[in-house]
């Protein structure tokens, strides 16, 4: 009857050797991918929402450059001075359209909220930029006090309609940004909680295996 029960007890720790090392293995496997699924997070919100809300916050200071070059344009400087802002113009306005077209076209970065702003930018950007040809053409051709009225009104209202589109943008960003955002925070709560769970059912096992094998040393 003893070697039955010493048998038999050596069978329970065997099992719960096992189980507490399968429990061990489990956790070590969700921890990884939980882990991995994490930096998946991380690289959504920093690859596809922050880099891109950078990339649209330059877009509106070249718009705004090119606006206030416009108007160093009109202030009738030097001719070489008034080359060198029309070229500076132009390509800030290719930069604008290489990083917008860059972002409609790319799929994986856009939501399509974020692709109809930016479709939406892109109408009025090249409704501006009509504007803002016909601005440097009137004053090109001696109509220059023309072409300062027509500055501040017409040309600023169409200014004004190519910005709008990348505000709406860049809140779109900041609402998906977040929902990224407390995605990531509610799987490290996960985390955090299957890990406090099974490091606890870990040490009951342990303690209930040292205290079995203290019990067989004293009876035998």
């Amino acid at each position: 009857m003893r070697w039955i029960k010493t048998r038999k007890s050596a069978i329970n720790l065997i099992s719960a050797y096992y189980f507490q090392l399968a429990l061990l293995l489990g956790v070590g496997i969700y921890g990884i991918s939980a882990v991995n699924k994490l930096v998946r997070q991380f690289d959504d919100l920093f690859g596809k929402k922050l880099i891109p809300a950078m990339d649209i916050s330059h877009v509106l200071e070249l718009q705004y450059q090119n606006r206030f070059h416009l108007e160093e344009f009109l202030t009738g400087l030097s001719l070489e001075n008034q080359v060198q802002i029309l070229d500076d113009i132009h390509r800030n306005n290719a930069e604008i359209d290489s990083l917008i077209n860059l972002y409609i076209t790319s799929s994986s970065y856009m939501e399509r909220e974020e692709r109809d702003d930016l479709k939406e930018f892109a109408k009025a950007q090249k409704v501006y930029k009509k504007e803002e040809n016909y601005i440097v053409n009137l004053h090109g051709t001696g109509h220059g006090s023309v072409a300062a009225g027509r500055f501040k009104l017409e040309s600023n209202i169409k200014f004004q309609e190519a910005v709008k589109p990348m505000k709406k943008f860049e809140a779109a960003e900041l609402k998906l940004g977040k929902k990224i955002f407390e995605r990531v925070k509610s799987q490290v709560n996960t985390i955090n909680w299957v890990l406090y769970i099974s490091m606890s059912f870990a040490i009951l096992i342990a303690i209930t295996i040292g205290l079995n094998l203290g019990r067989q040393f004293v009876e035998n």
